[in-house]
């Protein structure tokens, strides 16, 4: 029962992290090149291209972004023991998202998606600049999921003994 919730909670976070990765780096795409490159004769029509970038970003930040969020998650969790405080838990969550979104450049390579132009420093901070927003909304929204706070509380018991 118990491997059950845990493997359903890093199927939600890999969920999770896939959805919220294709959203941000369409929004961040329409916003430095988009806007700038003067994509949009009006404001109004900056969500439809979020909405119409979501369908090019799909496949590279989901793939990506489930992957990484099921690696984040099962991180907290082979952690939690570790964890004493919400706190803890976001930045902890931050830097793993990070660390783990600045790998997406090799991860285009090794699916064979476009040239060498994404490994340089440019395109780690777009990639950093997606991944460490979704691990926080990620830890944020999700702390209070039952596998997870279980065995945060369960190890705060063991602690005091």
């Amino acid at each position: 029962m118990r491997m059950t919730k845990t493997l359903a909670m890093l199927l939600t976070a890999g969920i999770f992290c896939a959805g919220t990765a294709t959203l941000i780096s369409s929004a961040l795409l329409v916003l430095f090149w988009g806007i700038p490159g003067r994509a949009f004769a009006h404001w109004y029509q900056i969500p439809q291209g979020i909405v119409m970038m979501c369908l090019y970003t799909f496949m590279p930040a989901g793939a990506f972004g489930f992957l990484c969020g099921v690696l984040g998650s099962l991180y907290l969790v082979l952690r939690a023991r570790r964890i004493t405080s919400k706190v803890q838990m976001l930045v902890e969550s931050a830097v793993v998202g990070a660390l783990l979104s600045a790998l997406f450049p090799q991860f285009g390579l090794v699916m064979r998606w476009g040239t060498t132009d994404w490994l340089d420093r440019k395109s780690i901070i777009f990639c950093v600049a997606v991944g460490c927003p979704v691990s926080v909304l990620y830890a944020a929204i999700f702390r209070k999921v039952p596998a997870l706070t279980d065995t945060i509380a369960a190890s705060h018991r063991l602690n005091r003994s």
